[in-house]
């Protein structure tokens, strides 16, 4: 299913595991924003019966677009900002902004902002969540994240994480256009330019960098505070 004012959405259905099953079809999708979406994209999403939308955006970025016309619909929306204001006892310290690469700011996510991506697995393991999506803005960091940390806790193939990662790339020149539109975002892109790109690389190194500090995704949610019984019911619910 695709939509006309959303442009990264996408169903995480049909993705091989290690065990030789697949992810379950028209249950979880991952998107960019959805503020924009037109009837027709309405009617789809209503369509789906959609249960639960997680909006990973910042309280700025929700300020600015609101939740848009879903808001009114009967869906649990929970939001939950990955990015938090920087503090002095922030584990991890980013080099100046020219200097970032983006698999070092997704580690930094993992340390620094836990909290949201803990409540987003938790809710994703409870089954009166499904269908549900889950958004940023772009569709790719933040959402890229989660995304890579669901699927690897449901033992999807490797390959296929960084494959779903790269797939915002043949949407990422509607999705610039757009997000250029906040003037603070256009002087990003230009001061910038590597964080607005979506390669395949910047997966395998943040997967890499992922097993190396905590072991897996899973060896990392329960750390962090997710249960095993929000975590087997997530593959039980997305796996087949």
């Amino acid at each position: 299913m695709s939509l006309v004012g959303a442009y990264n959405f996408r169903d995480l259905g049909g993705y091989p595991t290690a065990d030789g099953g697949a992810t379950r079809w028209r249950q979880l999708y991952r998107s960019d924003t959805l503020h924009d979406l037109t009837e027709s994209d309405l009617a789809a999403l209503r369509g789906i019966g959609l249960k639960t939308i997680i909006d990973l955006r910042t309280p700025a970025e929700l300020e600015m677009t609101g939740r848009g016309p879903l808001q009114d619909d009967d869906i649990a929306y929970l939001h939950l900002s990955v990015i938090q204001e920087a503090t002095s006892d922030d584990p991890v310290v980013l080099p100046p902004l020219p200097e970032l690469d983006l698999a070092l700011v997704y580690l930094h996510w993992l340390e620094s902002s836990p909290g949201a991506f803990v409540e987003a697995l938790t809710a994703l393991g409870n089954p009166e969540s499904y269908p549900a999506v889950f958004h940023c803005a772009a569709g790719k960091d933040r959402t890229g994240v989660l995304a890579a940390l669901v699927l690897d806790i449901v033992e999807v193939e490797r390959t296929v994480i960084v494959e779903d990662y790269a797939l915002t790339a043949t949407n990422l020149d509607s999705i610039l256009i757009r997000q250029g539109k906040d003037p603070e975002t256009a002087q990003r892109m230009v001061a910038a330019p590597q964080l607005f790109t979506a390669e395949a690389q910047t997966m395998e190194t943040f997967l890499d960098g992922l097993y190396e500090k905590h072991g897996s995704a899973r060896d990392w949610a329960l750390a962090s505070g997710v249960s095993s019984k929000s975590l087997d019911g997530l593959a039980s619910i997305l796996t087949r």
